[in-house]
């Protein structure tokens, strides 16, 4: 029977051989309904099945007294719920073993085993450690209770019980149950996403991507053939992608005949998810009659393929328009085995379908993201308020010329510039008329430093540094006094300085020839020092530092 994503949310009851065969319900057992077989989510086989429902979950009563098991049977059965009864410990272990419960209501004083005994042995068992025990009883005394719960018991009800307090007290359990198992699930679906992602990024182009993921869906999953589909250049059919997997060996021949099909928008399953954008589902091939539902069934059939299931990954861009483009690729997986989809599978591998999208449209973009990534680069290397260089560039290029100017054995020269009585300037005429200041000052600067190789950069507050490679002392006081006279010129008005009504500039200036017995930090100190001495003689000046024979720095006017 074909079903689609649509149709297919209903739960699947199924009862294992081992319970059903020949064998007949335990003497001394009633048995109102068997239940699903217990999944393991540390196995996230597809061939597994739905959880079940809070009401829908199997309780094992185990309980002497015929009337109590007949009195809990009929409240639990009445809410839905499936529901077997053992009336001594002995039985109840017989039962657990052929068919774990989702909880146990276990009654205390019972012949040959009593509740605590049959309890500890349970938490004691791997298998069964961690299904709930509820103690149901009639002895009260908090010892009692006090020993149910250091057994390992989730709760304890006594006798004589109201059924709204015991069906409030199970349902509680049940659904606390549900969500740690949900959680644990969740974790383990998590790392299989992380390892599929992994596998993607690591990819050196798509079909090596697709073949990454037919593979770890496949072996974590416990399919026995993936396949991935993707449109010809056109989007007038599909075709099959070099990249798959086979796990099942004696599945080669069935691949090699099928892999040079050309499918067609709604033909067979896979053109049918590739149409419908959505996924098909085949639980049983041998229910197939014809190849509109699948194509070469006689074929899969023969090989032993019983379940198959198609999903469509779907392109992520909004500006795909055109149906047969929105669907990049079609993933098919074949299983040797009737297929009984969990809900939760289905959405892992819809998500890791989305991841493949995601890589897809990545591929395609990469050359938009390298030129945002270098936008990005100049952003992070430019102050934010001034758009000149930043510190941060100004370190890095400060030291790169320093090396090429040793290696050339060229001049570099370096020039320190402090905006005069800038915090009277800020505390006079605001914040805002201080950035602008700043913002002015910078622009000029940057404006008159001409060369590729020179930089303006602020240095930290009102402070500016302009790097000149290749400059020696006489070049770099020139280009000082430029700035120097270009700052005045803006005649931005300055009530507060004492040297002009008008905003001026300090500059320090040093040069050198970078030497083994010389440091960057020696260059910047011996500006510094000159801008030191531009302030102390007057401000709105220019004062350079100059190397002597012993390459010590001296200033001078």
């Amino acid at each position: 029977m074909k079903t689609n994503l649509c149709n297919f949310m209903q739960s699947v009851e199924f009862i294992p051989n081992e319970v059903l065969g020949n064998s007949q319900p335990l003497a001394g057992e009633l048995s109102s309904s068997l239940s699903p077989t217990k999944w393991d989510i540390s196995s996230l086989s597809m061939n597994e099945y739905l959880a079940p429902e809070i009401h829908q979950s199997n309780i094992l009563v185990v309980d002497d007294h015929p009337a109590n098991l007949s009195l809990l049977m009929q409240i639990l059965t009445g809410q839905g719920y499936k529901v077997r009864v053992s009336p001594n410990g002995n039985l109840a272990l017989r039962s657990i073993q052929l068919m774990l419960p989702d909880l146990i209501l276990l009654d205390i004083n019972m012949p040959d085993m009593d509740g605590y005994t049959l309890c500890q042995h349970l938490k004691s068992e791997p298998q069964t450690k961690d299904i709930p025990v509820i103690f149901i009883s009639a002895l009260g005394e908090t010892w009692d209770k006090v020993r149910g719960f250091t057994l390992g018991a989730v709760d304890y009800i006594t006798k004589p019980f109201e059924p709204v307090e015991v069906l409030a007290r199970i349902q509680h359990q049940l659904q606390w149950q549900a969500s740690q198992t949900h959680l644990q699930l969740q974790n383990i679906q998590l790392q299989l996403l992380l390892s599929t992602t992994q596998a993607i990024n690591a990819a050196k182009d798509v079909d090596s991507a697709l073949e990454a993921i037919l593979t770890q869906v496949c072996q974590s999953l416990g399919w026995d053939l993936g396949e991935a589909w993707i449109p010809d250049p056109e989007g007038n059919y599909l075709v099959c992608s070099p990249g798959c997997y086979v796990g099942d060996h004696s599945l080669i021949g069935f691949y090699d005949r099928t892999r040079n099909l050309k499918i067609a928008p709604n033909k067979g399953l896979v053109g049918k998810a590739w149409s419908n954008q959505q996924p098909q589902i085949i639980e049983d091939l041998s229910t197939v009659v014809n190849e509109d539902e699948f194509l070469s069934v006689k074929q899969a059939i023969e090989e032993g393929i019983r379940g198959v299931i198609s999903i469509p990954v779907i392109s992520q861009q909004e500006a795909v328009t055109e149906p047969n483009r929105m669907v990049v690729a079609v993933l098919t997986f074949f299983q040797k085995k009737n297929l009984v989809i969990r809900l939760d599978s289905l959405q892992l591998i819809m998500t890791i379908a989305n991841q493949l999208s995601s890589f897809i449209q990545r591929k395609q973009a990469e050359d938009q993201l390298r030129e945002l990534n270098l936008e990005l680069k100049k952003l992070a290397n430019l102050d934010g308020l001034t758009q000149v260089a930043n510190r941060r560039r100004f370190d890095d290029y400060f030291l790169q010329e320093w090396s090429r100017a040793m290696r050339e054995g060229q001049w570099l020269s370096l020039i320190l510039c402090d905006v005069d009585y800038f915090k009277p300037y800020n505390d006079h005429y605001g914040h805002l008329a201080g950035d602008d200041c700043l913002q002015r000052v910078a622009q000029t600067m940057n404006d008159h430093v001409q060369r590729p190789a020179d930089l303006v950069a602020r240095y930290g507050g009102e402070e500016f540094v302009v790097l000149l490679p290749n400059t020696s002392s006489g070049g770099a006081e020139q280009v000082a006094r430029n700035l120097q006279s270009r700052i005045q010129s803006l005649r931005l008005p300055h009530a507060q300085s004492t040297v002009k009504p008008y905003v001026t500039m300090s500059l320090g200036v040093a040069s050198v020839i970078p030497r083994a017995n010389l440091s960057p930090e020696d260059l910047i100190s011996a500006a510094d020092q000159a801008l030191y001495q531009a302030k102390h003689q007057g401000r709105d000046r220019v004062v350079v530092s100059s190397p002597r024979r012993n390459q010590s720095f001296s200033p001078r006017v």
